[in-house]
């Protein structure tokens, strides 16, 4: 029965059945209930740092041979409930196996006992390195294993850079892709206190580890640069992540929303390269992006993808730091009332517990700005030049920053997801009651620290946006079985007071 459903879901006309994500919500999560208690600020979960190398199998492929065109790297941690598609993707692959331009190189780590374990191929643990060649069997993974690790952190950043150093050594190119692939919760590294299961890129359900927003940079810092750094995961085409890594990959594809489970259509655009393998970085990219739209186009799921130039991120951070400013000076509250509220924000929580996205504090920055500039009220030379600067920016995130972004069908909330523009980035939720606080007690770093936090001083802007209260809202009364906390804020309101709630 589990080989028939494998087989279902390498059928396009049917991939309804799989409905996951990459991205798994952050659904546990109670916010409004999380106090200073509930942080551990322990530095790193269980992780084995010992890597158990088998000796590589002899193969022709990881001798000594000339640099082809194109390397793609695949890191899949399928230590969690993704197992079937990580499985999946590589089948998807071997319909298109390397050739003599480019190199399909995959390392896939897979356990027992987690949530929706299954026996399929050989239901083998640990992990393998595996150089994709072409077959006709859509259920069963035939590359050659090049090499096998039994017990295996697939959470902890140094294994990927040393199948990054590993697949340079062993499959040279002139360009580099490099794939990780797994769950994603954008720049949200959750303290350990405040954490669930499937939280954070890359995450191992059986060490508990996962690879934070700071170590994504490492591994290219560590394992040397790439041409394309694409994230098969959920929410991670954010500010935050790619300044991590904007010094080692030319090119960062990813989506600033969730990811439907069966991720990439590995077999359309690695076909197309196949076809074009003089590819340039931002053609290929181009080509990863468009086959996305195409495939969930066809299976009618909703979903976004973009490609943005790294080299641009420096001058996006400038772009942005003068929008906050401006935003600041000008203090046209019903403006920045309208954006905080009405910006398309993207699923951290789940519909099922933010069905309308109020508690998301992620969204798309051109979106705000384009909300700012529509509805201000405010007159004179600042406003003016607030609105030049907002034109200046999403000109700039368009024309520069984004080399190509595409959306298709509508969010979760039935809102369309047009206004997804390439890039998304912190901002306060629309519900007031959580306070900036209570929800940043739930990061396992300072915001502060991120280097985009540093190069833009966006986190001083965010502070602002907490403390924005509009003078025309009414103040909510909460009844007579109220809490305390409520009690005061109702209070304070009531007093016309300005506060961080």
């Amino acid at each position: 029965m589990k080989r028939v459903i494998l087989k279902i879901t390498m059928i396009a006309a049917t991939f309804l059945f799989f409905s996951g994500a990459n991205g798994m919500a952050l659904e546990n999560f109670n916010l409004n209930s999380i106090t200073a208690n509930d942080i551990n600020f322990s530095d790193d979960l269980n992780r084995s740092g010992l890597f158990n190398w088998f000796k590589p199998k002899p193969n022709s492929q990881s001798e000594s041979v000339a640099a082809k065109e194109w390397t793609v790297m695949v890191f899949i941690n399928g230590k969690n409930n993704l197992e079937i598609a990580g499985l999946l993707n590589v089948n998807q692959m071997e319909t298109v196996g390397s050739d003599k331009n480019i190199n399909i190189v995959v390392e896939f780590g897979r356990m027992k006992g987690q949530d929706g374990d299954i026996d399929l191929d050989g239901d083998w643990t640990g992990s393998r390195r595996l150089y994709i060649k072409k077959d006709n069997d859509e259920e069963k993974i035939t590359s050659p294993i090049i090499m096998e690790t039994e017990n295996v952190d697939m959470g902890d950043y140094k294994r990927a850079a040393d199948f990054v150093k590993w697949s340079k050594v062993h499959y040279p190119a002139k360009k580099y892709m490099l794939v990780l692939w797994n769950h994603g919760t954008g720049w949200l590294d959750v303290a350990q206190g405040n954490r669930t299961r499937n939280k954070g890129i890359s995450y191992d359900d059986e060490t508990g580890n996962y690879v934070r927003t700071i170590e994504i940079g490492k591994i290219l810092k560590e394992a040397g640069k790439v041409d394309i750094l694409a994230f098969d995961a959920c929410l991670m085409q954010m500010a935050e992540v790619a300044y991590e890594v904007k010094d080692y990959a030319d090119i960062i594809v990813g989506a600033e929303e969730t990811v439907p489970g069966y991720g990439y259509p590995y077999d359309m655009f690695l076909g197309a390269l196949k076809r074009m393998p003089y590819a340039s970085a931002e053609d290929f990219s181009g080509l990863i992006v468009e086959s996305f739209e195409s495939f969930y186009t066809i299976v009618g799921r909703s979903a976004v993808l973009s490609a943005i130039r790294a080299s641009k991120l420096e001058e996006f951070a400038h772009h942005l730091a003068g929008f906050a400013q401006a935003v600041q000076k000008v203090n046209d509250i019903e403006a920045i009332e309208v954006a905080k509220k009405r910006v398309l924000r993207y699923d951290i929580l789940g519909a099922g517990y933010d069905p309308d996205k109020t508690i998301s504090f992620f969204g798309d920055i051109s979106h705000f700005a384009d909300l700012m500039l529509v509805n201000m009220t405010k007159e004179g030379i600042e406003a003016r030049s607030l609105k030049a600067r907002i034109k200046i920016l999403k000109r700039f995130i368009s024309k520069q920053l984004v080399i190509h972004n595409v959306t298709v069908g509508n969010d979760s909330a039935g809102t369309p997801l047009l206004n997804s523009r390439g890039i998304s980035v912190y901002l306060p939720p629309v519900e007031t009651r959580i306070s900036q606080d209570k929800l940043e007690s739930i990061f396992e770093n300072r915001y502060q620290d991120f280097a985009f936090a540093k190069a833009s001083k966006w986190h001083d802007f965010v502070t602002f946006l907490y403390n924005i209260k509009s003078g025309k809202e009414k103040c909510k009364d909460p009844g007579p079985e109220a809490s305390w906390d409520e009690i005061m804020e109702y209070s304070v309101c009531k007093a016309g007071e300005v506060i961080k709630i």
